[in-house]
């Protein structure tokens, strides 16, 4: 999937990036809510103490902001993008990630409605890492 920006999401980065202080790797729009993704380490600089900068940025906007922490590790972005929903393992085969959970509500969580859920981490994940497939035991 390729990082394509219209005028309103360069204008989310451009306002983050002066009140959050951080530089923004990417950024985009997921179920309506705006996903930002910066180093790891500057993750907890966006927040700002007890939440409050973030805070302050979404009720500029008027809605949601999820901040990932990007990770050359794929394992580590997958579980810091569906945080806080919790599974037991991944593992990577070759293209393929494979998302281990006993419990059938994260499961159904993961894959979502009509396996929406499951495209839609797909799409995301396939931004930064080459895979084909992410499956759901």
């Amino acid at each position: 999937m390729k990082k394509l920006y219209n005028s309103e999401l360069m204008k989310y980065i451009t306002l983050i990036e002066n009140v959050g202080k951080v530089s923004i790797k990417d950024l985009f729009l997921y179920n309506g809510t705006i996903c930002c993704t910066v180093d790891k380490n500057k993750v907890s600089i966006l927040i700002g103490a007890e939440g409050k900068k973030i805070k302050r940025i979404q009720n500029m906007f008027n809605k949601k902001i999820k901040v990932i922490g990007y990770s050359e590790d794929i394992k580590e972005f997958v579980k810091d993008f569906i945080y806080p929903i919790k599974i037991d393992e991944i593992e990577q085969k070759d293209k393929n990630l494979i998302l281990r959970c006993s419990d059938r509500k994260t499961k159904g969580l993961l894959i979502g409605r009509g396996k929406t859920g499951l495209n839609n981490l797909h799409d995301v994940v396939s931004r930064y890492f080459k895979i084909d497939n992410i499956s759901i035991e």
